[in-house]
């Protein structure tokens, strides 16, 4: 049997950031999160709408139920239905190159301590899927699927689920269209240099780095500069914030990406309203095991026409 925690992302990305200092920052955005403050949701669409086929995931508190369980391989439309009373989210991996759905398997069961990364992230395939969906909410992405098994993970505690991704028809092989395009790189996102657009959209995530990135989005005070993130970068996690810095109320949840590996593209669908945000990634370097927002992979941007200019 699977042990539940190694497939828990609230370990990983908990875990991963107070190895080297980052929980403070983490802890935030996830109290955030669990408190339900939410920057608005993308309206959801079906999959006939957008023309993909859709895998529907609700996760309970029990597990993640899927319809269906087989779809076809290529282009999907990933939608999770959250019926929990917390914010949590579900993403798609599968087994990484020469391994089977058993040795994926076999690598989730091997015991990792609770403050440490599970290693088999590095090695196996995580397609990916929209960040969390608020209680009662509903997050979605497109992602790409080859044919073979699959399973859909979270960052609760409920077990994983499995479907098949199957040679047939439909297939779509286009890729949908995007109004932003973000890079994940080591260590680093780029495409958030100018101000983006207000309102529902499209982005493009792609990783061309060498190791899994995430891409988790807070909105934050329209006047937030980068010396007041990387205080909180260098805050213990319980300790108390000084006068004037971010605390956790200055945290909204805005989506983004659960997680994603080396060459893999994921097409979250947001509805961004104007004002400032923070884009970080979780993901621990094995070399050195400090998240990559502590190595650079953490920046600024502002949406809409009334964002202030981001500074230093």
């Amino acid at each position: 049997m699977v042990d539940r925690q190694e497939w828990s992302r609230r370990s990983v990305l908990v875990g991963g950031a107070k190895l080297a200092g980052a929980g403070a920052l983490s802890a935030l955005l996830i109290g955030a999160n669990r408190l339900g403050t939410m920057a608005q949701d993308a309206t959801p669409m079906t999959g006939d709408q957008l023309g993909f086929p859709e895998l529907v995931v609700t996760i309970t508190d029990d597990g993640y139920q899927l319809e269906p369980t087989s779809v076809s391989a290529g282009y999907i439309l990933l939608t999770v239905h959250n019926a929990t009373d917390h914010s949590v989210g579900a993403a798609v991996l599968g087994p990484g190159p020469g391994q089977t759905m058993a040795d994926l398997q076999a690598l989730a069961s091997t015991p990792t301590a609770s403050d440490e990364f599970p290693p088999f992230f590095y090695d196996i395939t995580i397609p990916g899927g929209p960040g969390d969906a608020p209680a009662g909410g509903t997050a979605q992405a497109v992602i790409q699927l080859d044919a073979g098994d699959w399973v859909v993970w979270g960052d609760g505690d409920q077990p994983p689920s499995f479907f098949t991704a199957t040679e047939g028809t439909p297939v779509v092989d286009t890729e949908p269209a995007s109004d932003v395009t973000v890079t994940e790189q080591e260590f680093a996102f780029t495409g958030l240099e100018q101000t983006l657009p207000a309102g529902p959209q499209t982005w493009k995530v792609v990783n061309t780095g060498e190791q899994p990135h995430m891409l988790v989005l807070g909105k934050v005070p329209d006047d937030t500069t980068m010396d007041q993130v990387r205080e909180v970068m260098n805050r213990a996690p319980d300790a108390t914030p000084a006068a004037g810095a971010l605390g956790e109320n200055d945290f909204e949840d805005a989506g983004g990406v659960l997680m994603q590996s080396s060459g893999t593209t994921v097409w979250p669908r947001l509805d961004l309203a104007a004002g400032r945000y923070v884009a970080l990634c979780f993901v621990p370097d094995p070399s050195n095991g400090m998240p990559h927002a502590a190595e650079g992979m953490i920046t600024l941007f502002d949406v809409g026409s009334d964002a202030a200019t981001p500074s230093a």
